[in-house]
């Protein structure tokens, strides 16, 4: 019993170091997870602005523009010209007749001249006057080359 104990007592901490430097020595440039095509924003990529958060709508507005990273700069080993960027947003708390008509980032083709971008999301009209609409955000990268 002693032994068995001892083993699983040296062989848990040591598989848990070993994967720890195989997902670090797997890491790239990017700092992304890249999935079936699709990349999501990952730890270590230096990014200045969020790949994902939360955003307002300002009163008596029914659109707001936040600058964020474009998520095409999360996939790992990317570069061209045909790495898309994408989002999904949803306004958080309930505002009864209000909702999220577009979420579209700018630019939508990443040339990979610039990190950054431009998130624009739309609402089905404006918000209350008296009352901001704040909403959170996801972005992803679908990996074309």
């Amino acid at each position: 019993m002693r032994t068995r104990t001892w083993i699983v007592a040296i062989m848990v901490p040591s598989l848990i170091v070993a994967g720890t430097l195989v997902a670090v020595a797997g890491s790239t440039s990017g700092g992304g997870t890249l999935t079936r095509g699709i990349a999501f924003f990952g730890e270590g990529s230096g990014a200045e602005f969020p790949a994902g958060g939360t955003g307002v709508v300002q009163a008596d507005s029914a659109r707001s523009t936040t600058k964020i990273l474009l998520p095409a700069f999360t996939i790992p080993n990317a570069s061209g010209g045909q790495d898309e960027n994408h989002v999904v947003a949803t306004i958080q708390g309930h505002f009864p007749g209000y909702w999220i008509v577009g979420a579209k980032i700018k630019p939508f083709v990443s040339d990979y001249g610039q990190e950054s971008g431009t998130l624009v999301v739309w609402l089905n009209k404006p918000a209350p006057a008296d009352t901001p609409i704040p909403f959170s955000y996801f972005t992803f990268g679908i990996f074309n080359d």
